[in-house]
């Protein structure tokens, strides 16, 4: 240990040396800093987005600004998106915080229902008042990316039979049973991730396709993150909720949905 202590001294000692040193963790401790940072600059880019819709303050009844009226307000708000999400002829998502459903509709009729096991929400929603929730939430969002752990839709390549007998011998049928853990991850409006994921991870393979599942989200976080430090420019705060369903019912709202979705939240 003494070895090692006297080795960084010595290290320390060569004034260039010592001079990067200090400039890189300057550099990290400005990084970290600015990472910091980003929740606040996310509330006042919210502040902002209200603040300047004149047509929406203008509409805004002014009875729904008391904070007895929020639950009211995020029932009204809540309504208002399905109503316009119902004018999409295909299958859409709704998330709904306050009783743990994930549901599918199509049209404005349910046609799937699951409850979620567990919801972690981010603090920065509990922050937000109940003006900015419903102007961010009174509309179906769209989902800019999606992540998966698993196929959308199973795809397998054969060469057409030449005749009947070849087509006999070359009978084949998609084995069902082989399923790939469920995970999901949906990049939406306003920088918002919903992660869906399966509720339980039974399995070592479950386990390691959960760690590069979030490893990729990390990884793909950090790299924004840096890309924005480099540029000097602001950090981009993104609130997470992340989700946990039966496995089965996640592989079937996953693969029922467009590759444009919306969602439709209630929080």
């Amino acid at each position: 240990m003494q070895r090692m202590i006297l080795k960084i001294k010595v290290f320390l000692k060569n004034s260039w040396i010592s001079s990067l040193f200090i400039a890189m963790l300057l550099v990290l401790f400005a990084w970290f800093v600015s990472i910091g940072l980003a929740p606040y600059g996310k509330i006042q880019e919210l502040h902002h987005l209200v603040d300047t819709d004149t047509v929406f303050i203008e509409k805004f009844d002014s009875v729904f600004y008391h904070p007895e009226m929020s639950k009211q307000l995020s029932e009204k708000g809540f309504r208002e998106a399905l109503l316009r999400l119902s004018d999409n002829d295909s299958i859409q998502l709704i998330v709904n915080l306050s009783d743990s459903s994930v549901c599918l509709s199509i049209k404005g009729v349910i046609i799937q229902q699951t409850k979620a096991s567990q919801i972690y929400t981010d603090k920065l929603f509990a922050k937000m008042t109940g003006v900015q929730r419903y102007r961010l939430f009174s509309q179906p969002l769209q989902v800019n990316t999606v992540y998966a752990s698993i196929v959308k839709e199973p795809v397998v390549v054969r060469q057409a039979p030449k005749d009947t007998m070849e087509a006999e011998l070359n009978a084949w049928q998609p084995d069902t049973l082989i399923q790939n853990p469920a995970f999901v991850a949906l990049s939406i409006e306003y920088g918002i991730h919903i992660n869906l994921e399966q509720e339980r991870n039974l399995t070592w393979y479950d386990k390691r396709k959960k760690v590069e599942f979030y490893t990729h989200l990390l990884f793909t976080k950090t790299k924004s993150s840096l890309k924005h430090f480099i540029g000097f420019k602001k950090q981009e705060y993104q609130p997470v909720i992340t989700i946990k369903l039966p496995v089965d019912d996640l592989r079937a709202i996953y693969r029922a949905l467009p590759y444009e979705p919306y969602v439709v939240f209630k929080l």
